[in-house]
């Protein structure tokens, strides 16, 4: 059974045949009307059916081209389809050729007396015009010109350095030379000039072809220009920037929600302030993990953000929400240098939420209690050596190291350098597994293993481990490559469990409670940079080693480490049993 096509509605005024075509609610305010009658120029009923559809089509297509002109609204082209090329090469030629004068009235007011050498001047002028839009690639102000009324007709507009601007410069230039031998043609008399080009003229009558208007072929604004989240992966694809694949996937978690918001059919140029502003108000209304509730899943943002009101849900965090915008800024910003914007709509400091909390506020240190309480722990009571989770979080108190550069050791990456044994915190793995990651640059480094680690018996675990396997056996690689990721999720569980995990205390609190007694043992600032990684300016971190400091020095630094409450003979005392 065939479905139903709508037929608009007719109505009859005197004797003829009208329909009624609704505006847009988008452009009433700039036609003035709700809606126009339009007449279909019959008094036969079923002619009138048969016009209806295509006279609403075009009344609309009209009334859209009106609006983007009273706004100077054009169309942002990527990529030309062949068709839409042909039908601006074809007009460009029309346009070349139109209003031209007879031969007569040309040789007449040209002031040449001899008609041969009027021909042979015009046959040279082609020639030579020929010759310096090629050698210019069309780079010439005839063409940009061209380019310029061309794209202001079809109400259009092709980026600099896009397909398009390129297709466009080129079928230009193909068809302001062609035009010109026409003209010459026509000139001798002649009906199809010498190695015409069968895209403007039919070949075999010399009749130009017959085209219609690019405008007129553009109905649907949005489709012409890249998707946001195509464009959006193009950014994360962007060869100029080097970004691991789980950045990667946090910037698309980030920007897939700004785009949901958008709408992912908006067009980039049309991202205005108040859009921006919108994301920002709808983001700082949802609650942290909002995709992750249930409550909440597979729902629109915007009925997410009214779930979260009428429930009194939590809400994002100034860091939070800040995320989101400075990845839609940096987005912006990306697609302005590819010209697809002349501007970022607004800067990221006018944009971005005030956060009442300073950023060493945000996560703290662990007390001398509470490492009391961790390393007193059922972990540490019952001498479980076996596991990362006894030595991870020594490690990374004694030796400040990030948890995944803890996390990826290897079994030979504990190594003794003159004398000193240290941990060899690098990117490359030495048993064919090209599973490591850094940070930064900084991060590569050779630091001494802290006599506390060797004090509780690490270098005695270490014999115990295979040399071509990791130095944590137990500690599986996350989806996203990283080991931290799974070992991240097992030691704050457990440290919630002991009673001290907080919205200021994690894992990586180990590290700032080691930058903390750093500073409090007043370490010489270079030496406590290299041994945490951190970046130092201008110099890698690993530079400073062998000119700058010797181990010797940063194994005496290291031992002004203390933290006295903390009660460790349980630990000392039961070396001897493992």
């Amino acid at each position: 059974m065939t479905s139903r096509v709508p037929v608009p509605k007719l109505f009859l005024r005197g004797n003829r045949w009208y329909i009624r075509v609704q505006v847009p609610k988008h452009m009433q305010a700039t036609l003035k009307r709700k809606e126009k009658w339009v007449s279909l120029k019959t008094t036969d009923k079923g002619e009138a059916i048969r016009k209806a559809a295509e006279a609403t089509a075009e009344q609309r297509s009209l009334d859209e081209e009106v609006c983007r002109r009273m706004h100077d609204i054009r169309t942002p082209i990527y990529r030309f389809e062949p068709d839409q090329l042909l039908a601006l090469g074809r007009e460009v030629y029309d346009t070349c050729l139109k209003n031209r004068k007879t031969p007569q009235q040309t040789f007449r007011d040209s002031g040449f007396k001899d008609w041969k050498e009027f021909i042979r001047m015009h046959n040279l002028a082609a020639q030579n015009m020929s010759d310096i839009l090629l050698s210019s690639h069309g780079y010439h102000h005839t063409i940009e010109l061209v380019m310029l009324g061309l794209c202001e007709r079809n109400l259009i507009k092709t980026p600099i350095g896009s397909e398009a601007n390129t297709q466009l410069r080129q079928i230009c230039m193909d068809a302001v030379i062609d035009s010109n031998w026409r003209k010459i043609s026509l000139l001798e008399s002649k009906r199809i000039p010498a190695n015409a080009d069968p895209r403007f003229i039919d070949t075999t009558t010399g009749a130009t072809w017959p085209f219609v208007p690019l405008r007129k072929q553009l109905t649907s604004l949005p489709a012409q220009a890249p998707a946001l989240n195509l464009l959006v992966e193009k950014y994360l694809n962007n060869p100029n920037r080097v970004r691991t694949e789980k950045t990667k996937k946090s910037i698309q978690g980030y920007l897939s929600v700004v785009v949901e918001i958008l709408g992912n059919d908006t067009l980039v140029a049309d991202i205005s302030q108040t859009g921006c502003e919108r994301v920002r108000d709808l983001l700082m209304d949802l609650p942290p993990n909002f995709s992750k509730l249930k409550p909440l899943q597979n729902r629109p943002i915007e009925e997410m953000v009214r779930i979260a009101r009428q429930r009194g849900m939590g809400k994002l965090s100034p860091t939070g929400v800040n995320n989101y915008l400075s990845y839609l800024c940096s987005f912006l910003s990306w697609c302005q240098k590819r010209s697809m914007i002349s501007q970022v709509p607004i800067a990221y400091s006018d944009l971005k939420v005030a956060d009442p909390v300073k950023n060493k506020h945000k996560r703290s240190s662990f007390s001398d209690h509470q490492l009391s309480v961790i390393f007193n722990s059922e972990v540490y009571s019952s001498n479980r050596r076996e596991g990362s989770l006894f030595w991870v979080p020594l490690i990374a108190l004694w030796n400040g190291m990030r948890s995944n550069e803890i996390c990826q050791l290897d079994a030979t990456d504990i190594r003794k350098v003159d004398g000193i044994w240290g941990f060899d915190i690098t990117d490359i793995s030495k048993i064919g597994i090209n599973d490591k990651k850094l940070k930064t640059g900084s991060s590569l480094r050779f630091i001494p293993v802290h006599n506390k680690l060797i004090e509780f018996g690490l270098l005695d675990f270490h014999a115990q481990r295979p040399h071509t396997a990791k130095l944590f056996g137990d500690i599986t690689i996350g989806s996203d490559g990283y080991y931290s990721t799974n070992f991240s999720k097992v030691s704050n569980r457990y440290l919630k469990k002991i009673g001290v995990h907080g919205p200021r205390h994690k894992f990586h609190s180990f590290r700032h409670t080691f930058r903390d007694a750093i500073r409090r043992c007043h370490i010489n600032r270079e030496i406590g940079k290299a041994l945490g990684g951190w970046n130092n300016g201008n110099t890698e971190a690993f530079d400073i080693y062998g000119d700058g400091f010797r181990l010797e020095e940063l194994v005496k630094e290291l031992q002004r480490l203390e933290y006295p409450e903390v009660n460790w003979s349980h630990l000392v005392s039961s070396c001897k049993n493992f």
